[in-house]
């Protein structure tokens, strides 16, 4: 990225965050004025008057349109120059409210301020209850939720990563919570009062004339207005969209460079994108706290060949990280396009930084768990000398991680001989199940190239056990002292490891609850259906198969030993 785009993407960085504060406190303040409606309409009359005063001004009706605009505007300027569109659940939701809270709130504004401006009415607070309660009730109530909504989560976005924003996080929460509430049930009640004061004629004359209610022309011309306000906007975001296309277009021809992961994957990535988004494109796990915003250390990397490849660190870069390793730098800024080979300073495997909220509390998810265990460890091991037992063992785990990453899991456990890892935390039964199904037939298809690199050494193949499951884990910090690492327990993952046992000791390679075959989609044609009686007594059907692979579409058959 050259020096003035990136001096324009932090410029925007920080025009969406200072305009979204000006928006969220007029927002706060139009809140406040709604849950006055409990106290009395005469009482939200007044304190409206003494806001619309403020607001109306010059000075204050200049800072709101610029604030509305530079909003809007950085927010489809961000969302035209994405890479991806994988991105967190917070960052999606976050997205999308502010995409759509536009097409809510211009045909609210063209029906208070646009009728001020356009007839002279006086949009007081009598005149919005009258005119917009009931008949639009539901779409005032929803962008009333979607409005706040956005800005507290936008908001939190910006406050997480400070020091003192967790001892002031349950309070803010209990008013995020009860603001809305409030002011949905002031509006209510104070329709209620409107409601019945319209229904006297008399004074539904007096409203009307006090108010200078638009006439049946104005009205059709408001709903002209409200049209080209929805239009206009809904062009724009064809604009954006167009924009999106082009530039995945851009990126599917731009020219391919070499990224590889240490300990990770090696992709052929298009250059253009930063190498955050790289990761996200080819669902490499990467420690993000911020979104890419450059505001937290979490999506760290240490260049290890490339460096000179990239331009200068970035005023986001030099305030995170300091300038003592120039190695050292922020996935998010960066933006290969030579080969690069990085190595990921956060840790991955367990994902820690992806759900940086999760406290020792825990939660607890329907996942799938994968367990992988080398068979016959003690005689591979046994006759070994230290160094060749310790770098065989790594070759094998690493292979089982980088076969699991690929697929999105975590791991939540690292044995002596074997991981444990779970898939799908936030997708459907069926997206974790054939995750970890395919996970576990990359395994068994890297297990064939490594046992042609060490046949000749070891004199016998390499067997792996696996054990599938899908059901209830427990995710949380779990640990002593300050030392607690994101794990799962839980029964799934007791399954699984039970299961991984079971297939060692019938000499099969994957044992699989009927549960996780059948979401995963699994020709069951390739498996073995096999009764197992637990200690209770109790009789359960699991499915056997001597090769993970098999049942999984696009897998090559297994290479015959020898």
């Amino acid at each position: 990225m050259s020096l003035p785009s990136r001096r324009l993407e932090q410029a925007a960085r920080h025009i969406a965050l200072v305009s979204g504060l000006v928006l969220f406190v007029f927002a706060a303040a139009e809140l406040c004025n709604y849950a006055t409606g409990l106290v009395s309409l005469e009482t939200m009359g007044d304190i409206a008057a003494w806001r619309t005063a403020l607001v109306r001004s010059w000075p204050g009706a200049a800072l709101l349109f610029v604030a509305f605009v530079s909003h809007i505007g950085t927010t489809l300027w961000f969302v035209a120059r994405r890479a991806t569109l994988r991105m967190s659940l917070s960052d999606a939701v976050l997205t999308f409210s502010g995409i759509l809270v536009p097409l809510l709130l211009l045909p609210y504004i063209v029906d208070t301020r646009g009728a001020n401006l356009l007839f002279g009415v006086d949009d007081d607070s009598l005149y919005k209850l009258a005119r917009l309660w009931p008949e639009h009730a539901f779409l005032y109530v929803t962008l009333i939720v979607l409005l706040w909504g956005h800005g507290c989560l936008g908001l939190h976005q910006w406050l997480k990563l400070t020091p003192r924003y967790a001892a002031i996080a349950p309070v803010l929460s209990v008013l995020a919570l009860a603001l809305p509430i409030a002011a949905v049930a002031g509006l209510v009640a104070a329709a209620r009062v409107v409601g019945v004061l319209m229904a006297d004629d008399a004074f539904a004359a007096q409203v009307r004339a006090a108010t200078r209610w638009p006439s049946s022309e104005a009205e059709d011309a408001l709903w002209r207005w409200r049209l080209t306000a929805v239009a206009a906007y809904a062009t724009i975001l064809v604009a954006a969209a167009g924009a999106v296309i082009v530039r995945f277009l851009r990126i599917v021809v731009a020219p391919k460079i070499d990224v590889i992961y240490v300990n990770g994957s090696t992709l052929k990535a298009s250059t253009g994108p930063t190498l955050l988004e790289i990761s996200r494109i080819h669902r490499v796990p990467h420690a993000d706290a911020c979104g890419g915003r450059g505001r937290c250390t979490a999506c760290s990397v240490r260049i290890e060949q490339g460096e000179a490849s990239l331009p200068p660190r970035t005023a986001a870069e030099l305030e995170m990280l300091g300038a003592e390793d120039p190695l050292v730098r922020l996935a998010c800024q960066i933006r290969p396009t030579a080969a690069l080979t990085v190595t990921r300073l956060a840790h991955t495997a367990d994902a820690a930084a992806t759900e940086p909220e999760l406290d020792s509390a825990g939660i607890e998810r329907q996942v799938a768990a994968l367990c992988v265990q080398l068979q016959d460890q003690a005689a591979l091991m046994g006759a070994r000398q230290a160094y060749d037992a310790i770098f065989l063992l790594n070759e094998f785990l690493d292979m089982a991680h980088t076969a699991i990453a690929n697929h999105e899991g975590w791991v939540v456990r690292m044995t002596g001989s074997g991981i444990v890892a779970v898939f799908g935390r936030d997708d459907s039964p069926k997206a974790a199940c054939r995750a970890a199904a395919a996970a576990s037939a990359d395994i068994d298809v890297a297990l064939d190239r490594i046992n042609e690199k060490f046949a000749a050494e070891l004199g016998r193949p390499i067997a792996v056990a696996m054990g599938l499951a899908f059901g209830a884990a427990y995710l949380g910090r779990i640990g002593a002292g300050p030392s607690k690492v994101l794990t799962a327990i839980g029964p799934v993952i007791d399954t699984a490891s039970g299961l991984a046992a079971l297939t060692e000791a019938r000499g099969s390679q994957l044992l699989s609850d009927s549960i996780a075959l059948e979401a995963a989609g699994l020709d069951p044609t390739g498996f073995e259906l096999v009764s197992l009686t637990a200690k209770n007594g109790e009789t359960r059907q699991v499915f056997a198969t001597a090769h993970a692979r098999l049942g999984v579409p696009g897998k090559p058959p297994p290479v015959p030993p020898g």
